[in-house]
């Protein structure tokens, strides 16, 4: 586990939530909040996607390479990592976000991110879409990470080329109502920030060789560095349309992020200010439970909205969130340990 890597999970997962928080738009108090700052947080799922990518591929690789794992642990480990809480709030929603049971089916499936279409890759627990995305990366990573193994550092950089490309083409001829599926839902597309994160973990690797001639001042630099990049590019996010934002935009400072938190894969001995702050044991046990968070959040709000003043308490703005986000965390804390850790070992070990 690489610790300030692990707690930065739950800063994004934190964002997405924001961005679900859409009816503060009706609050004259907190409109101008949610439309400049808040709405953006979609961004955490380009995050998401490329750690993924990173991960895996640190896990992974070397396992892959030297034969010291079959495919059926592989996807068993990745399913039961992911299916049983996903299933779960998949159950959950329904009371509230019925959609049919055709739609259900391709829930169940994980599949609902396939289909070009908002009833179906927003149903029921609508943020699973990235879940489903994700089965997708996890399905032809074996693949991806034998292929990516030999292929040298020119080739990798002229297909992040040929993805910025290909990207910035749909933009341009893509119609306005096709781009939010094309450009943030399809796993077709967003398997490209998965792709980079496969290749970021080169460059840690290369980073790694590097990092005993490397002065502890310059890393510390470079770290404000990749948090001042986020911000700057945060900035001025008002001046590239939507679209770029929801594909490419954040590649640079979420990579950058990446790179910086996993310092401590380099050298646990010399770990910085920052690296020393994210890995504080309650930043990283949030970071564990951010699964968990990232899954529930959107049902919270719902069920919230649905029932608020059901008990005589009419919660609004700031306060309404406020409570959203304490029953979100604490029944994610409950996820995590009565569903998502028990449940991937016995998984585990009834299939293994």
């Amino acid at each position: 586990m690489i610790k300030p890597l692990t707690s930065l999970r739950f800063f994004f997962a934190f964002c997405v939530f924001l961005s679900h928080l859409s009816y503060l738009k009706g609050d004259e108090r907190y409109k101008g909040i949610f439309n400049s700052i808040f709405s953006e947080g979609f961004l955490g799922v380009s995050f998401f996607f490329i750690l993924s990518g990173f991960i895996l591929a640190l896990n992974y690789r070397e396992k892959f390479i030297n034969k010291t794992i079959t495919l059926k642990k592989f996807y068993l480990a990745r399913f039961a990592r992911i299916y049983p809480l996903y299933f779960v709030t998949m159950l959950a929603a329904i009371p509230v976000l019925w959609g049919g049971f055709k739609i259900l089916i391709y829930n169940i499936f994980l599949i609902q991110s396939y289909i070009p279409d908002q009833e179906y890759y927003f149903s029921f627990n609508a943020p699973s879409w990235s879940i489903s995305d994700e089965m997708f990366f996890y399905a032809i990573f074996p693949v991806l990470i034998g292929i990516s193994y030999k292929f040298k550092v020119i080739f990798k950089a002229v297909l992040c080329v040929t993805f910025v490309s290909l990207i910035i083409l749909m933009n341009i001829i893509l119609p306005e109502e096709k781009i939010h599926y094309w450009l943030y839902i399809s796993p077709f597309t967003r398997v490209f920030d998965f792709i980079l994160g496969i290749f970021l973990f080169d460059i840690c690797l290369y980073l790694k060789k590097l990092k005993p001639n490397l002065n502890q001042n310059i890393y510390t630099f470079c770290e404000i560095g990749a948090l001042a990049v986020l911000v700057v590019f945060f900035i001025f996010k008002d001046h590239f349309a939507i679209s770029y934002r929801y594909s490419i935009y954040y590649w640079l400072p979420m990579c950058l992020i990446i790179l910086m938190a996993a310092n401590p894969f380099f050298s646990d001995k010399k770990q910085t200010l920052i690296s020393k702050f994210l890995s504080w044991k309650w930043f990283v046990y949030l970071g564990e439970i951010s699964f968990g968070f990232y899954l529930i959040h959107y049902l919270v709000i719902t069920y919230a909205q649905k029932y608020n003043g059901f008990m005589g308490i009419h919660l609004k703005g700031i306060p309404l969130a406020a409570a959203m986000f304490t029953i979100t965390l604490i029944t994610s804390i409950f996820a995590f340990e009565r569903i998502e850790k028990p449940f991937n070992k016995k998984i585990k070990n009834l299939f293994s």
